[in-house]
């Protein structure tokens, strides 16, 4: 076999592949042999007819087509082995010439992933800072009422709902935004202590169990709740529950723990807190690091893999109108005024620049040298597999399975971010 590998515009590559006489007689004897294994005549049983015979009832073409294909398979694995291409679609196949007893002469045009110039990463990411975590005493109070409430002892009430009680209930929305679901909805809360939805606490203000009531009220909308849209809902009780909250005493601290007293529960709160944040901050450390370096890196990112980003976000919409929203997607595009290729071109930048973002680090882990060493990958798992009922067939499953690829990313993420200081 020989092949001649051309770059063309793009991003692409054309291999011209040439296979000997002989090296194309052993792809047609194959072929051959996988087709009697079918075959079917007077006389025989399936699979038992001679060779010959099929060849000499089989027609040329059916024959030579059936030989190419495996021919163009197992010389394009061994293409990709020797040459490394990365390539990012299954090749277009063009044969120039097949008949038995000469050369099979085909050509391959396949996507690769396209050069990537990389700024000075390093620099980039030292540019960038941390936000500064801070902890304040309100965040450390807020949390301890939650734990009072969490731990509260409640009590059926037969009365009327006041300030302070808890009402279990289900709600639906009659009227608004589209996008919320109109199914009905359990939930519960503490009277007093504010609800995303305004007009739900006045409403719950006086009911007893049993009882229902339909409302007009807003909810916010927006990343930031900076967006209100008048909503109208139905609202019935449940229950409702007097809440009786523990006092904050040494005592009931050591309940919850080994703590000693309240000033180290509170310790533990804060510690907890600012654990919390410092991850929030170094996530958001990388995401900006990635963005920069992304601005500036030189690459022509391939249509194709924008395209998969595409679909890949849209099948997810398509999952969450069917979980979230339970409606049917034509609804759902009827509603947005769009058709599925509008709602697909809404993801472009978004997907385009996720691509990127691959294509740098994919850059950064083959200029670096980043690899996932075997021992890393098996003690990962190891810490994985305890979370499992049956941890030997979960290690198993995750040593030959995708789990094994998701690891090794990870492990590769983890020292290029170390590397980049974050």
């Amino acid at each position: 076999m020989k092949y001649e590998i051309k770059e063309l515009p793009g991003s692409k590559l054309k291999i011209e592949v040439e296979l000997t006489p002989d090296e194309f007689e052993v792809f047609y004897k194959q072929g051959l042999n996988g087709l009697a294994s079918e075959a079917e005549m007077p006389g025989f049983r399936k699979g038992k007819v001679p060779a010959g015979m099929v060849e000499e009832k089989l027609k040329p073409e059916a024959l030579l087509s059936e030989a190419s294909e495996l021919a163009i398979r197992d010389t394009w694995i061994k293409i990709l082995k020797e040459s490394k291409i990365e390539a990012i679609s299954q090749p277009n196949v063009e044969i120039t010439k097949v008949a038995k007893g000469n050369p099979f002469i085909f050509s391959l045009e396949v996507d690769i992933l396209p050069k990537v110039e990389l700024p000075d990463i390093r620099k980039i990411a030292a540019e960038v800072k941390a936000e500064e975590v801070k902890v304040d005493d309100k965040e450390v109070e807020d949390t301890l009422n939650w734990l009072r409430q969490s731990r509260a002892k409640l009590s059926q009430k037969e009365g009327a709902a006041q300030s302070g009680d808890l009402v279990e209930f289900v709600f639906k929305f009659l009227d608004g935004p589209m996008d919320l679901p109109k199914t009905e909805q359990k939930d519960g809360f503490i009277i007093g202590k504010g609800h995303y939805i305004e007009g739900l606490e006045e409403a719950l203000l006086g009911i007893k169990a049993e009882e229902e009531k339909e409302f007009e009220g807003q909810i916010a909308l927006g990343t930031k709740g900076e967006k209100k849209e008048k909503i109208k809902a139905w609202v019935k009780a449940e229950s409702v529950k007097k809440v009786e909250l523990p006092e904050l005493t040494d005592d009931w601290a050591k309940t919850l723990g080994a703590f000693e007293n309240m000033e180290a529960l509170k310790a533990d709160i804060r510690k907890g807190i600012k654990d919390e944040k410092e991850a929030a901050s170094s996530e958001k450390k990388r995401a900006e690091i990635l963005e920069k370096i992304s601005a500036k890196t030189k690459v022509d990112v391939p249509e194709i893999l924008i395209e998969r980003e595409e679909h890949a976000l849209f099948d997810n919409l398509k999952n969450r109108v069917s979980v979230e929203l339970k409606i049917p997607f034509e609804e759902y595009l009827a509603k947005v005024a769009k058709t599925e290729e509008q709602v697909k071109k809404d993801f472009g930048k978004i997907a385009e620049q996720r691509v990127k973002v691959f294509l740098v680090l994919n850059q950064i882990e083959k200029e670096e040298k980043i690899v996932a060493e075997e021992a890393e990958v098996m003690a990962k798992i190891g810490e994985m597999v305890v979370q499992y009922p049956d941890p030997i067939k979960a290690r198993q499953e995750m040593e030959n399975g995708q789990t094994r690829l998701y690891i090794e990313d990870e492990i590769k993420r983890e020292k290029i971010f170390k590397l980049l200081g974050c």
